[in-house]
């Protein structure tokens, strides 16, 4: 079979336009980014929180695999593993961007703060890159050693005991670097994290769909339509799980009302509505798609409702910014009229005929940093490439009677 070289060389495309990208960002410093004093996160923490979803949906998928006898997907759980592994190295390396100094990270690791949820989150993310990698490796071993298969199976099944607890736990403790910031509304609720968690099994399982059907096509779709109906009944049921949460805590923000909730829904529904308005729309679509017996429907059906997946829930990490940075919660009441208006906050950057003090700031991202955002998927693409390249990570498949491997070299003939 003839390789394919696009997905290898748009990977280190990708990266060489961020890291070039990245290195004119560290000249400059962060002003050539447009995140300011009042709008501290933007674009790479949404692209971070997004990858994290990814990397642990993928584990979840590969260890139910193992903890619940799922045998359709049996020969899914190495690019399960994979896309895991190569989605956690993505989520890591996009934080360094958003640091600015990153040459004092060494910091973190000197006088760690353990009150504060960001060194948990450092913890956690180490700790599942080294599992993620023992998933892979483990899994991989009786293709190079066949005499160690029973004890590499056992070995794999022992990661995937750990693996499910730590990828549920590596979603948690992002979300509640949100949830634990009590003066923002947006983030201040205890459904944030299983909603993640939610959001991160729709789209890491949306990955492994997707890499399955691109590296084994039709062919593949076919042989394995019951791992497929599996996979989307997974997607379906995280999305109605998402959407129940969704609609508990926008109805408890409007039952209690108040100032709070009028500023978060003028920006949710009036300054964000458009935006807003796709992210649903593309995650309701995906869902009715998969709800309604689509399962294992068509290749292009499958791959296509994965890609919107991927871009509603990429707009959602980017509305977890907006509405959240843009409602400043520094209010003062006059307690005789009971009017009132936010305090306005330094902006950070001076520029003649611009007040340096605003009570809004509307962040639209530089193209510095979209640049610098491939970063990521070019990480992951390079990684899943080159694994796919020169390891067997597919199931064998059948053609006209001969069993062919995933890499497409012959493994035996019927006679």
């Amino acid at each position: 079979m003839k390789k394919n070289n696009f997905p290898l060389v748009l990977s280190m495309s990708l990266l060489v336009i961020s890291l070039a990208a990245w290195v004119y960002q560290i000249q400059g410093g962060l002003i050539v980014t447009n995140m300011r004093n009042p709008f501290n996160w933007g674009l790479y923490i949404a692209t971070f929180a997004f990858f994290v979803g990814i990397a642990a949906g993928g584990l979840i998928v590969s260890s139910s695999v193992y903890l619940f006898n799922l045998e359709p997907l049996k020969p899914f759980t190495r690019i399960a593993s994979l896309t895991a592994f190569a989605s956690t190295l993505g989520a890591m390396l996009i934080i360094l961007p958003d640091l600015g100094r990153v040459d004092r990270m060494f910091q973190l690791f000197l006088h760690p703060n353990f009150s504060s949820p960001l060194v948990w989150d450092v913890v956690v993310l180490s700790t599942y890159l080294v599992i993620t990698f023992l998933s892979v490796y483990y899994q991989l071993l009786p293709d190079w050693k066949p005499q160690s298969k029973e004890k590499a199976q056992k070995a794999a099944r022992r990661v995937a005991y750990v693996g499910l607890p730590v990828a549920v736990l590596i979603h948690t403790v992002t979300a509640l670097i949100f949830a634990t910031q009590g003066s923002r509304h947006w983030w201040n609720t205890a459904l944030l994290p299983p909603d993640f968690i939610a959001m991160a099994v729709a789209s890491g399982t949306a990955l492994v769909m997707v890499v399955m059907l691109l590296t084994m096509g039709k062919e593949g779709l076919v042989a394995h339509s019951g791992a497929f109906k599996i996979l989307g009944s997974i997607i379906a049921g995280a999305l109605v799980v998402h959407f129940f949460f969704l609609a508990v805590d926008l109805i408890i923000h409007g039952w209690w009302g108040g100032p709070a909730a009028e500023g978060l829904f003028a920006q949710l529904f009036g300054r964000y509505g458009a935006l807003y308005a796709v992210e649903l729309i593309l995650l309701a679509v995906v869902m009715a798609y998969f709800v309604t017996g689509r399962k294992a429907g068509s290749y292009t059906g499958l791959l296509l409702s994965s890609l919107l997946l991927f871009a509603g829930v990429f707009i959602h990490r980017m509305m977890l910014m907006f509405p959240a940075f843009n409602d400043i919660p520094l209010h003062f009441i006059n307690t005789g009229t009971g009017a009132g208006w936010s305090y306005p906050v330094a902006l950070g950057h001076f520029q003649p005929g611009m007040d340096v003090f605003v009570s809004f700031w509307p962040y639209v991202p530089s193209p510095v940093e979209w640049a610098v955002t491939l970063l990521p998927f070019g990480m992951v693409g390079l990684v899943i490439a080159l694994a796919l390249r020169f390891f067997r990570f597919l199931p064998e498949r059948q053609v006209r009677g001969a069993s062919v491997s995933s890499t497409g070299y012959k493994a035996s003939v019927s006679r």
